[in-house]
């Protein structure tokens, strides 16, 4: 693996952007690093950043393109420079994918490989809406496709899980509707590009983090033989 490397994976909400980004950066040696995650941490703690995102969330839009470059560039600079990872979350506008590249190489990154999970908005809805989130660790499982070993308990750290407030299927829908506003300018940017990778989103768990490895290992063994 090259040093700096760096994956992106786009996809609409629940589309398994977490689920994935995290089975291809385990295979591949990579850090995974979602800009999502850091949001809430950030609300949660009260932050100024946190309140600045906070503020258009709660109005149903994405952090503005400043205050998501903010905080990417935060999550960078307190890395170590040139550490490989895998970007979940980021960017989510044409605006943000546009100062993206230099953003990255301002950190000793480089851009290989941009991978969209595509997925229909029913089976979007279908899957957040039965999402449960744990209160401690973070971590997710479904009710139907993936529940835990106890009702209510996460299997990773015994914490409560619950359903978040945006996995409730009327805000599932609004949270559709304004990643698709933004959505085609942003895929049109990177679609046109060679780092290009579009997969099949929809099926077992196992079956698309199969397709997300394979898929990030081809297009990084392609990389690396055309320099």
């Amino acid at each position: 693996m090259e040093k700096g490397t760096v994956i992106v994976l786009l996809g609409g909400p629940g589309s398994g952007k977490g689920t994935h980004g995290r089975a291809v950066a385990e295979a591949l040696g990579l850090d995974h690093v979602s800009t999502g995650d850091r949001f809430r941490e950030e609300i949660a703690a009260g932050t100024d950043l946190g309140l600045r995102a906070q503020a258009a969330i709660k109005q149903g839009r994405f952090a503005p393109d400043d205050v998501a470059a903010e905080l990417l560039t935060s999550i960078l600079d307190d890395r170590p420079r040139g550490c490989g990872l895998v970007l979940d979350g980021y960017p989510r506008t044409r605006a943000q994918a546009e100062g993206l590249v230099g953003l990255l190489n301002r950190h000793g990154l480089t851009l290989r490989a941009v991978i969209h999970l595509a997925i229909e908005d029913d089976e979007i809805v279908a899957r957040l809406s039965g999402r449960l989130t744990c209160r401690d660790c973070g971590e997710t499982c479904h009710q139907t496709y993936q529940p835990p070993r106890q009702p209510g308990v996460c299997d990773l750290c015994g914490g409560q899980l619950y359903r978040r407030a945006d996995d409730e299927p009327g805000t599932i829908r609004k949270r559709l509707a304004m990643f698709h506003e933004t959505e085609g300018p942003l895929l049109d940017f990177f679609r046109a590009g060679p780092l290009w990778i579009e997969i099949d989103g929809a099926g077992p768990i196992h079956v698309v983090k199969a397709r997300a490895i394979a898929a990030a290992s081809s297009q990084l063994k392609q990389a690396s033989a055309t320099g």
